[in-house]
């Protein structure tokens, strides 16, 4: 049987819910409560202004690197 929360790996045990990596993300929130809500969401969303902010930025690197190319000059990653 699978975890409730990720779906994908196998739970701990018969009885339990989830698999080893999200009882350790129960754990945390049992222990820090809704403060790791605040840091998933600082952390790992992203505003409109920060998606298109991200999107010009790789778009310029884009552009930069072609350049480099078409020019013979080094590429950087």
């Amino acid at each position: 049987m699978t975890c409730y929360l990720c779906r994908t790996e196998p739970r701990v045990n018969l009885l339990g819910y989830y698999c080893s990596k999200c009882k350790r993300i129960q754990d945390l929130i049992n222990l820090y409560g809704d403060e790791v809500y605040e840091v998933l969401e600082i952390c790992l969303v992203r505003t409109p202004d920060q998606q298109t902010n991200k999107t010009n930025m790789i778009t310029k690197k884009k552009l930069e690197n072609e350049k480099k190319k078409i020019f013979g000059e080094k590429t950087t990653n």
